[in-house]
């Protein structure tokens, strides 16, 4: 191979090395673009995310205020109803049922037998409406204490966030970290 033949052969190579390389570096840094495009619009969604869970969070911290007291109050009316100077141990009981509720099961028991017998044989000492709300009394206290029992529990109302970045690896805003799955897809 004479050396014109041979400079050929080595430029045409270096060519294509050259083209290839080229051709490699612009496709390295083309993915290394996308992927961090995708990073970026990743962030955009979880950072959106979470402005919408803080908002569910506050409007669920809104009707937890909102359901509390309608209990509480229809509880209010109820003892207010059933209050009077003649059975001051009754009263007594009434008073715990607060908010919040520091009746004993054995006084919950005793308050309970005392309004059934005002729901019973009284008299005219006794108006059909406080008949009623002897009835209902025990029913609205037994609701009104779980419901705040299950506000107290918080764990029953957390909401839980799985962003598709926090699943897929890549870097969140915020550094939440993924829900681990259970068996059967529960959380």
């Amino acid at each position: 191979m004479d050396i014109a033949t041979r400079t050929l052969l080595t430029a045409a190579g270096l060519l294509v090395f050259g083209a290839i390389l080229t051709f490699l570096s612009t496709w390295f840094w083309w993915q290394r673009k996308i992927v961090a495009e995708k990073a970026d619009k990743l962030a955009e969604e979880n950072v959106k995310v979470l402005a919408r869970l803080a908002e569910l969070e506050s409007k669920l911290a809104l009707v937890n205020q909102a359901v509390v007291p309608i209990s509480n109050a229809f509880q209010a009316i109820l003892i207010k109803e059933l209050t009077h100077y003649h059975t001051p141990e009754l009263d007594a009981l009434l008073q715990k049922i607060g908010p919040p509720n520091t009746l004993t099961p054995e006084e919950v028991e005793r308050m309970t037998k005392l309004l059934e017998e005002r729901t019973g044989d009284m008299g005219p000492e006794i108006t059909e409406q406080e008949r009623e709300a002897a009835h209902i009394l025990p029913f609205i206290v037994r609701r009104a204490q779980t419901e705040a029992d299950t506000l107290n529990s918080a764990d029953v109302l957390k909401l839980k966030l799985v962003t598709v970045a926090a699943v897929i690896g890549v870097p969140t805003v915020t550094g939440l970290q993924p829900v681990k799955e259970t068996p059967h897809g529960e959380y």
